[in-house]
């Protein structure tokens, strides 16, 4: 007996609903995880047969068998037939081969058709046994293995390649549940286009029509097709209704956009459009999103709802392109660059491609050389304060670049040269302005074996400066030279031991014990006539304790002439996996560092001796809980500087609970950042929050994070949220308030109490881990201390 497979109907239909995995987002199969939306899925459980369809034997069982001599053969009475993958019961078959170009099967009553992806029910059907050409009427399907179901007055297959539905449905609900479906009166799936065309397609809630289209394309299977994605429905207190409906353009192979009109209640309509490219050399993204007039900015501004933090712009856009591109072998070409209209954008509109919590956007765009010996970089970078008082203090390197040359060719030694020439940048129309050259040569030698090493490294740092823009009188900037030339030698020698030892008291448990020496030596050089273009103070975590310079950037090399050390323990299981470790360590000034009399606040209480210690710890108590913590602390403020603390228990996938505290103290803070703006309302940092994720039942999961600011004595963050899903729907509801900005008056927070709401269908490709993205909702999003 020939194939008899109206094919892939529902696997189509439950695909085609916007459920693509190449399109611009990735969308995942509709696979149900819970497990009871499958108890009444049909299942294909026997070993899958390969091969071709038509050189598979048939068996075949009947109650009665008649046979017309010699073109007809009739099977009645729980007919059941076998081929391949495919079963076939029926009341009554009837093989008629009279006509060799027209062989035709028919099939009557209580029809039940079974195969590896789909199982159909029908009252009759024929097949042409020439063509594979079928039709079923009226008929039933349901997945395999999975949810999707429909029905149809009449189910077509044509050629092999189209599947035709005469007033056909579709819904992932389990059986017996139809809180929505999808209807057309024509519905036509290519199966190798991986296309589904639906002519007066009607979206129901219960029996209620929601949504009427004429005609839908919509794109099928792993075959990127043009059509419509999973529209998303929101509402929050603030933006009122948020609705948008993602349009995907399959342009070329390599070429696809995807435009989004999205429709804000109470700010207006706003366009979202996203360009992804890939070609021989490369990939990127370019996006643009405009909103023409937002009444709600225009408002906001009029009454000063976030203060004086507005720009005089009429329209509101964003602009994004990241491209990363392999030119050949040794240069590239990449950018990544964002940018706004306004100091309000991404707090308002929010964005995939860009987060407010760094305080500025960044443009960036760089060509670089690569060879054995050689890295070169031409780079260009230019920042977007989202604060008005950061505009006049950032500096933009316009250009930047930096020259590399390696060679370990010269026996047991390694040279390395650096280079580099910049042009600092600032609105500040008072600011000074710097070309800046630098050249730093070292020579490393490194003995080393399977248990220790001990480098020596020795070079000097060269640095011409031309600062112009120079205001002497003013205070800030009367020590300022327009040349200033810089030499400062250096030295450090970097010794590291690994010891390791069976435990006595765990069995199979490995302990080392890694103790780390290095000393640096840099003379000083006074710098108080240098402007800090691009150095700020760095982290002095435990790794921090061996880096060569407590700054970034080139303009404050400190004199250096210490000593720091420290050691790491760890313990490892018989698995090699690490479940504890230790590092403790610190750093010994013999003489006082500087870069001027008074570099920073902390140099005024700074000499020689023991000047700051850190501490790491990691802790894998099981494989469920992970505790992690670490601490600084500085004799120059006699107390500790910065401290975190994170404890997180996840015992699967969908269920975590982290506690965590962090701490900075003022005076490390002030010293940091010697921005005049923010010098207001800077305080110690105190910050305890808890952050979960929780299954209440199979259907309910909770979601909430809390933040409160013990110095302050007020929250810092929060929000709540409830997710429902069940096997054919889910909503998200979620509530918090949204730290905005600060009020310099009163010195508090400014909030924005956000009420969210989503829904979605089972079936119809959930682009997103919801839960992920609800942990995402405040200013302090998820960061998760197993990785």
């Amino acid at each position: 007996m020939k194939k008899l497979t109206p094919s892939l109907i529902a696997l189509t239909i439950t695909i085609s609903l916007y459920n693509n995995a190449s399109y611009a987002i990735d969308l995942p199969k509709a696979v149900s995880n819970n497990p009871q939306c499958l108890v009444d899925v049909p299942r294909f459980d026997r070993p899958l047969v390969n091969g071709n369809i038509n050189t598979l034997p048939v068996n075949a069982e009947a109650n009665q068998f008649e046979a017309i001599y010699p073109n007809i053969a009739i099977y009645q009475g729980e007919v059941f037939i076998e081929q391949g993958n495919r079963t076939v019961q029926a009341d009554k078959v009837t093989i008629d081969t009279n006509d060799d170009n027209n062989r035709t099967v028919t099939l009557e009553g209580n029809i039940n058709y079974q195969d590896n992806l789909i199982k159909m029910k029908g009252e009759n059907a024929s097949m042409n046994l020439n063509n594979n050409d079928a039709n079923m009427s009226p008929s039933q399907y349901h997945l395999v293995n999975r949810l999707g179901r429909g029905n149809a007055d009449q189910m077509n297959l044509e050629k092999n390649r189209y599947v035709i539905l005469k007033n056909g449905s579709f819904t992932s609900c389990p059986v017996n549940d139809s809180t929505w479906n999808i209807k057309g009166t024509t519905v036509i799936h290519d199966n190798e286009e991986q296309l589904l065309e639906v002519w007066n397609a009607v979206f129901s809630v219960g029996k209620v029509p929601v949504l009427y289209s004429p005609y839908l394309q919509l794109p099928t299977g792993d075959k990127r097709r043009s059509g419509l994605l999973m529209p998303n429905f929101g509402y929050d207190s603030i933006d009122g209704i948020d609705f948008s409906i993602p349009i995907y353009w399959n342009i070329a192979p390599n070429y696809d956009a995807t435009f989004t009109p999205r429709v804000l209640q109470k700010r207006g309509v706003q366009l979202q459009t996203e360009f992804r490219y890939l070609n021989e050399i490369g990939l990127g993204t370019l996006a643009f999103s405009w909103l023409q007039h937002d009444r709600q900015y225009d408002e906001d501004r009029k009454n000063h709802f976030n203060g004086n933090n507005y720009d005089d712009n009429k329209h509101r856009w964003l602009f994004h392109w990241k491209n990363e591109e392999l030119i050949n072998y040794n240069w590239r070409f990449y950018t990544d660059t964002t940018r706004v209209s306004d100091n309000q954008y991404l707090t308002n509109l929010n964005s995939k491609y860009a987060s407010q919590t760094a305080g500025y956007l960044t443009q960036f765009y760089k060509i670089t050389y690569n060879d054995e010996n050689w890295d070169l970089t031409l780079g260009y970078k230019h920042f977007q304060p989202f604060h008005s008082e950061l505009k006049n203090s950032l500096y933009q390197t316009e250009p930047q670049l930096d020259i590399s040359y390696y060679n370990n060719d010269l026996g047991p030694f390694k040279f390395r040269a650096f280079s580099q020439l910049s042009r600092f940048l600032t609105s500040g129309r008072k600011k000074p302005k710097a070309w800046r050259a630098h050249l730093e040569p070292t020579l490393n030698y490194t003995l080393t074996n399977s248990w220790s090493s001990l480098a020596t490294e020795a070079g000097f740092m060269a640095t011409h400066y031309k600062q112009d823009n120079i205001k002497n009188y003013i205070d800030q900037y009367k020590y300022l030279d327009k040349n200033v030339n810089r030499f400062l030698p250096k030295f450090s020698i970097d010794g590291k031991v690994i010891f390791e030892r069976d435990m006595p008291y765990l069995h199979n448990y490995t302990q080392t014990l890694e103790p780390r020496v290095k000393y640096i030596y840099i003379p000083y050089r006074k710098q108080s006539n240098i402007w800090a273009y691009d150095s700020t103070i760095l982290q002095s975590d435990y790794i921090g304790l061996f880096r060569d310079q407590p700054y970034s950037g080139l303009d404050r090399i400190a004199s250096t002439n210490k000593i720091s050390t420290g050691v790491t323990t760890r313990i490892y299981n018989q698995n090699k996996v690490e479940k504890f470790n230790l590092s403790i360590g610190q750093i010994t000034y013999f003489t006082k560092s500087k870069t001027s009399e008074h570099n920073n606040d902390l140099d005024e209480n700074s000499d020689t001796g023991s000047i700051t210690w850190a501490s790491d710890n990691f802790w894998r108590i099981n494989d469920d809980m992970i505790f992690r913590s670490g601490i600084q602390y500085d004799t120059r403020i006699d107390t500790i500087s910065l401290a975190n603390v994170t404890f997180e228990y996840r015992p699967s996938a969908d269920k975590l609970a982290q506690l965590s505290y962090r701490y900075a103290n003022r005076n490390y803070i002030d010293t940091v950042d010697k921005n005049s703006a923010y010098r207001g309302y800077k305080q110690d940092i105190s910050q305890a929050g808890v952050m979960t994720a929780w299954p209440l039942s199979q259907t309910v999961s909770a979601v909430g994070s809390y933040y409160y600011d013990v110095k302050l004595g007020q929250s810092a963050d929060g929000f709540v949220g409830l997710h429902y899903s069940d096997c054919c729907w889910g909503t998200t509801i979620q509530y918090g308030k949204k730290l905005t900005d600060w009020n310099n008056t009163s010195r508090r927070s400014k909030y924005e109490n956000k009420l969210s709401i989503n829904f979605e269908l089972q079936g119809l490709g959930n682009n997103r881990d919801t839960k992920a993205k609800m942990l995402n909702f405040g200013k302090l999003p998820y960061t998760t201390t197993f990785e």
